[in-house]
């Protein structure tokens, strides 16, 4: 009780003293009030509410945002541009499959088509792999008596041999990969296909 006394007589007295003026009220951090032209200057980062000379709200200005809150509303709003994003890629694609394909055999067309060709470099590098350790093998036979730098000269050639075949396999890897991915992005168009028709 004593303290709203108190605060009704601080009210009055900055009306009597500033009659024509608004007065201006906010709290800090620290849970202190401030009062007049000072509140402005004590509470920068606080909510400031303006009396009118009879003790009334006129308005209120909101304390800024943290640094904190205005992460946390990057961060959604980042979020809900990612959503709309992968909606409208979504259409994008429900359209693109429509525009392309007549019938899901289209699409098994197109898929067989893709591994076909992925198969047939898979094919040429199986078969320079199987040539190059067919070469090693007779190159290792005949250089089996050589001696001094004919030696380190034939399994120099050795080695560079096997360097063309590591990176054959390596090619044959990525190609493994490549197929697997076909396999997936036409499985995913079908289904799609599918989710369009059946609608």
């Amino acid at each position: 009780m004593k303290k709203l006394l108190l605060l009704t007589t601080s009210l009055a007295l900055l009306a009597s003293l500033t009659p024509a003026h608004a007065i201006k009220k906010c709290q800090d951090a620290e849970g202190k009030w401030h009062y007049g032209d000072i509140a402005v200057q004590q509470c920068k980062k606080s909510k400031v509410t303006t009396l009118s000379k009879r003790g009334f709200i006129e308005k209120e200005k909101e304390a800024p945002k943290t640094e904190e809150q205005l992460l946390k509303e990057e961060e959604e709003l980042a979020a809900v541009e990612a959503e709309a994003a992968r909606v409208r890629a979504e259409e994008d694609e429900r359209i693109r499959i429509l525009s392309v394909y007549e019938t899901e055999a289209d699409i098994d067309r197109q898929r067989d088509n893709q591994i076909k060709s992925v198969e047939g470099s898979m094919a040429v590098h199986k078969a320079y792999v199987k040539s190059l350790t067919g070469k090693i093998e007779r190159l290792e036979k005949s250089g089996a008596n050589f001696v001094g730098k004919r030696k380190e000269l034939h399994v120099a050639k050795i080695e560079g041999e096997q360097k063309k075949i590591e990176n054959s396999k390596s090619e044959l890897k990525k190609l493994e990969k490549q197929k697997e991915s076909i396999m997936a992005r036409f499985d995913k168009e079908k289904r799609i296909y599918r989710e369009i028709k059946n609608r």
